[in-house]
């Protein structure tokens, strides 16, 4: 060990257990039409490390600073990278907040669309408008997380290059500018409105891969019917698998034609609510005169012929915080990083009415109904 032999790439993929192709793709930054899995990247860039390897690929990576500074002139580029999918006034919205703080200093947002079918589909997205944005010399990122815990070496590597500010969901294990809801209060309170309308069996919707988001306001429904004193029914927390969304009919009848049925629902998001209140019509329940329900969001969804009540969040005010926290950072890289975060508000309207005097819930009807993919269980 007492010579100074140079390290070589095949020495990395030894001790990564990975060809020296792959070693390869994952220091140059290329595809090299080689698929490499998250792990795998991590792997060989700790082997690297380890060995002290000089890629000629790789340079110290610095905060890159912008052409033009904070309000010179310019024509900078900053990525917003957002799912259509959730459309409507999220979409519209944090577009107009992000644009509003960045043209004041003659910066303008691109929308990078990350929607896909799948979840896993999405996080795949996710990264290629990552990768995009640094080719294309972006000055700096807008994220709406879609990866869980994927893609979290690739933001935190390009977080050392160009400014990364996270909205509506944390990136685990990355120190980003964050800017969000309060989900577990915003949670609190959906619960809590429904308590108050006198229903004691609430159901939530949620996702089984849930982000930190999804967490919290599974958390904050939990806690409000432990203080209600109502006990956490485990059977009354749905859980929406990664099929966009499509809901397992035959799954949700079971739950609400069970003796202890839901008199409510809690959605994490209000995507869910056509689906839920079609399937529920199929089974022969109405809203909200048999089921109430609540959404999280306050986003007007396609299909929804009633007025949904919802916990709104300030997405335009998100998006604008956003922007500033992004020239924060254009003019101080190395300043102390921020969360800034919005009170939900509630929004009520004809899916959860006042208590009416008692007049017998009608009865679920157990139809026959074809097979459905699942996307849809309880614990």
């Amino acid at each position: 060990m007492g010579s100074h032999k140079a390290v070589t790439l095949r020495d990395v993929a030894e001790l990564a257990h990975v060809s020296q192709s792959v070693v390869s793709t994952v220091l140059s930054g290329r595809r090299n039409g080689i698929f490499v899995s998250e792990q795998t990247r991590e792997n060989v860039l700790a082997a690297a490390e380890r060995l002290g390897y000089e890629s000629k690929y790789r340079t110290t990576p610095t905060v890159r600073r912008p052409t033009a500074r904070v309000g010179e002139r310019g024509s900078n580029l900053i990525g917003l990278l957002l799912g259509r999918r959730f459309g409507g006034s999220l979409f519209t919205d944090i577009f107009y907040g992000v644009n509003a703080a960045l043209s004041a200093h003659d910066y303008h947002p691109v929308v990078l669309d990350t929607s896909a079918e799948t979840y896993k589909e999405a996080a795949d997205k996710e990264a290629e408008c990552l990768e995009y944005g640094r080719r294309s010399g972006f000055w700096g990122i807008v994220l709406w997380h879609e990866g869980g815990s994927a893609n979290v070496s690739l933001i935190r590597d390009l977080q050392r290059e160009i400014p990364i500010v996270a909205i509506d969901r944390r990136v685990a294990g990355v120190n980003l500018d964050y800017v969000g809801t309060d989900n577990f209060q915003g949670a609190y309170e959906a619960t809590r409105h429904l308590i108050d309308r006198g229903h004691r069996r609430i159901a939530h919707l949620t996702r089984i891969d849930s982000t930190d988001s999804g967490v919290e306001r599974l958390r904050g429904y939990q806690q409000a019917l432990t203080d209600a004193g109502i006990d956490v029914n485990p059977r009354h927390i749905l859980l929406a698998l990664d099929t966009g969304r499509r809901l397992d009919s035959r799954a949700l009848r079971d739950v609400f034609l069970a003796p202890d049925a839901p008199t409510a629902v809690f959605l994490l998001a209000d995507y869910w609510a056509p689906a839920l209140l079609a399937d529920l019509a199929r089974i022969g329940l109405k809203v909200p005169s048999d089921v109430a329900v609540v959404g999280f969001d306050d986003v007007v969804q396609p299909g929804l012929d009633v007025e949904l009540t919802s916990m709104a969040q300030d997405f335009e005010g998100i998006g604008k915080t956003a922007g500033e926290l992004i020239m924060r950072r254009l003019a101080d890289p190395g300043a102390p990083t921020l969360a800034r975060v919005f009170p939900a508000q509630l929004r009520i309207r004809k899916t959860s009415p006042p208590p009416a005097a008692p007049s017998g819930r009608r009865s679920a009807q157990p139809i026959e109904e074809p097979d459905t993919e699942s996307a849809l269980a309880y614990s």
